[in-house]
């Protein structure tokens, strides 16, 4: 009588196979998709630092920070692995709303446009761009007469900011 082989010796053949096919597949080129990235900071200095978290084509967190403190300074991406830049950003459409009351204020900015680029480690060759969307939410100071302080130069309230930026586009990661 011939022996059957049992269900385990089955699924262990199986799940070998299934492990030197996705070895095979994995490393068959580059990785492209949609990468999403979603930054937060509490911070209200003139370049700070975000909390970055990236899915999509690779999935990590890690920081970002623009490179200096002007307006067209790239934002450098540091993940495990190594890092990449977010650059050639455009403004984007604006909007600003302040609740006359409570003083809390609301600065939106949608339409940023990026490419990824010069990428080191496991990023070398990086590639890709696409739209960005911030919103900075925090609350402004009163004047003595009791009106928001809405001028150009004035800082919210320490510790009652948070800016958010959610940025997605098609991306290569060789």
């Amino acid at each position: 009588m011939r022996r059957i082989p049992g269900r385990s010796a089955v699924a262990v053949a199986a799940a070998a196979g299934a492990g030197v096919l996705a070895a095979a597949c994995g490393s068959s080129g580059p990785s492209t998709g949609t990468q999403t990235f979603d930054l937060t900071t509490h911070s209200i200095s003139g370049n700070p630092r975000y909390h970055a978290v990236a899915s999509g084509v690779f999935s990590a967190t890690g920081s970002m920070q623009a490179a200096s403190s002007a307006s067209s300074a790239p934002l450098i991406a540091r993940f495990p692995g190594g890092t990449f830049q977010l650059g050639n950003l455009t403004t984007g459409h604006e909007s600003a709303n302040v609740n006359s009351k409570t003083c809390a204020a609301v600065f939106h900015v949608t339409g940023v446009t990026y490419k990824l680029s010069h990428g080191t480690g496991k990023y070398q060759g990086i590639t890709g761009h696409g739209t960005a969307t911030l919103t900075f939410t925090g609350r402004l100071p009163k004047l003595s007469n009791g009106n928001c302080n809405q001028s150009s130069t004035v800082l919210p309230v320490a510790g009652s900011t948070t800016t958010t930026v959610h940025a997605s586009g098609p991306a290569t990661v060789p």
